[in-house]
């Protein structure tokens, strides 16, 4: 049975960052700002998330800091409030010898307060994260929680598309395109029933080109609102899958329940919760657990969309088992 474990230690300028994991899965949440996980990795192996190193080890800046790695946010994505500050000091606690909690400070601009709940899986290699976001201000906030893994360019992003009964009427997908996304982008393949973003394909198709001072030739963003819930990452023979709960209610984002934005330097999974009035002290949840797979293999996306679903399958259905 692996050996769950979580340590304290300094990592990149920050004083206070802790790393939990076992034998087939570490990460590592940061203290000193956030709540925030910059490190998922198999023990040994290299981190699959991205960071910014010119970002690191900061805290008390004026400016929102994307930094890389995991973040929890709030939808519909607005100025004023999705980007509110996230980069002052955290506070902690060990509930057990497999879980790590995490609270963030109020952040008054979005009326609201931060925390995840971080637990190991002490036989498998997953680890569970449990967001809270819960309403400090006087008003009734309207939002979802909006989960955002920041990894490593050049790996395959994988997401499901569902099917419904054929002799439906009105039944209905929906495949969702951001303004900035262009359908004839080589990035994507689009299976009847998975999705394909090859983010490799990005930095093989030339060079960057701004198109504003914060847009540029080489971003894309796509949607599905999937009721499966998970989304993978294949980067360098490591599988990153993730998968939320999915439940009822209304949506931002056309509806959309899974998101990939896509650039030259890095790929994101999303989750995207219910949007819900949240009333003072009321918290809404977003429950993800993450897993990773050594030495995976699949087949390019050459071999067809159902065949690559297919070899994906036993991984899928191991995480699907698993009660969220």
């Amino acid at each position: 049975m692996p050996e769950a474990t979580v340590v304290a230690e300094p990592f990149h300028g920050w004083t206070d960052t802790h790393r939990i994991g076992n034998d087939g899965i570490e990460i590592r949440v940061v203290a000193d700002v956030g709540p925030r996980i910059v490190e998922c990795r198999r023990p040994g192996g290299a981190n699959l998330f991205h960071l910014r190193a010119s970002e690191l080890g900061g805290r008390d800046e004026r400016e929102f800091r994307f930094r890389g790695g995991w973040r929890l946010w709030t939808a519909p994505e607005r100025r004023a409030t999705t980007y509110a500050l996230d980069n002052t000091r955290c506070a902690v606690a060990r509930p057990d010898s497999l879980t790590l909690e995490v609270e963030g400070p109020p952040q008054p601009e979005a009326g609201v307060r931060k925390s995840l709940r971080v637990t190991v899986d002490p036989e498998r290699p997953r680890v569970r994260i449990e967001s809270h976001i819960r309403s400090v201000g006087e008003r009734p906030v309207l939002l979802a929680p909006w989960t955002l893994a920041m990894l490593r360019p050049g790996g395959r992003a994988f997401l499901p598309q569902d099917v419904g009964p054929p002799e439906a009427f009105d039944d209905v997908r929906r495949l969702i395109l951001w303004s900035y996304a262009r359908i004839e982008d080589p990035r994507y393949h689009v299976g009847d029933r998975l999705l394909e973003i090859d983010s490799g394909a990005v930095v093989r198709n030339g060079a960057r080109v701004w198109l504003a001072p914060q847009r540029s030739s080489d971003e894309s963003k796509v949607g599905v609102d999937s009721c499966a819930g998970w989304a993978a990452y294949l980067l360098d023979g490591t599988l990153f899958l993730s998968r939320a709960a999915v439940d009822r209610g209304p949506r931002a984002d056309a509806g959309a329940t899974l998101e990939v934005y896509s650039c030259r330097d890095f790929i994101e999974l999303e989750h995207l919760g219910v949007l819900q009035s949240l009333a003072a002290g009321a918290s809404a949840t977003l429950r993800e657990d993450w897993w990773l797979f050594a030495d995976v293999t699949l087949p390019p996306a050459v071999a067809g969309s159902d065949v690559v679903r297919d070899a994906l399958r036993p991984y899928v259905d191991l995480v699907r088992a698993a009660p969220l």
